[in-house]
């Protein structure tokens, strides 16, 4: 393993790093960045501290290793997409009930957008009738849950 004794100098690392960076825009997964910026983190300590390749081979894997298991870290932990999610974007929006389907669904028509759209087929656990002032409780998907206005004083 003669190619562990390779001569590799510390701007190696940090062209390297400038690659791996510059492949990111080629192919966006926000993955080989970590691997650059472990690349380049390895040049630098090569250039003030001198160390071997093989170590410096040891040090770049274990580094891009902390720094993804860092990244995914935060971006689980930070990131939450609220992409189809309506639950406090929609809550409470008035409206009446325009007609009665059955024992839990009805016809309605909000006096916002709700999703889009004015008019839903609508759910509730109460029973209603026609003319019901009603409001929007939650939101399940394309499934609107209302519940009976309660006049405030």
């Amino acid at each position: 393993m003669e190619w562990m004794d390779a001569q590799v100098l510390w701007w190696h690392w940090v062209v390297l790093g400038i690659l791996l960076a510059a492949a990111e825009i080629v192919v966006p997964s926000l993955i080989i960045i970590w691997f650059g910026i472990a690349a380049v983190l390895i040049g630098l300590l090569d250039f003030f501290c001198g160390c071997t390749f093989a170590t410096e081979l040891y040090l770049w894997a274990g580094l891009s290793v902390v720094l993804l298991a860092a990244w995914f870290g935060y971006f689980r932990r930070t990131w939450r997409s609220s992409v189809g999610q309506a639950e406090g974007e929609h809550a409470h929006i008035p409206g009446r009930i325009t007609e009665v389907l059955d024992s839990r669904r009805y016809r309605a028509e909000f006096d916002l957008p709700v999703l889009g759209d004015r008019r839903w087929v609508v759910e509730s656990k109460e029973p209603l009738s026609v003319g019901d002032e009603i409001e929007v409780a939650r939101v399940y998907g394309q499934i609107v849950k209302v519940r009976k206005r309660r006049s405030h004083p």
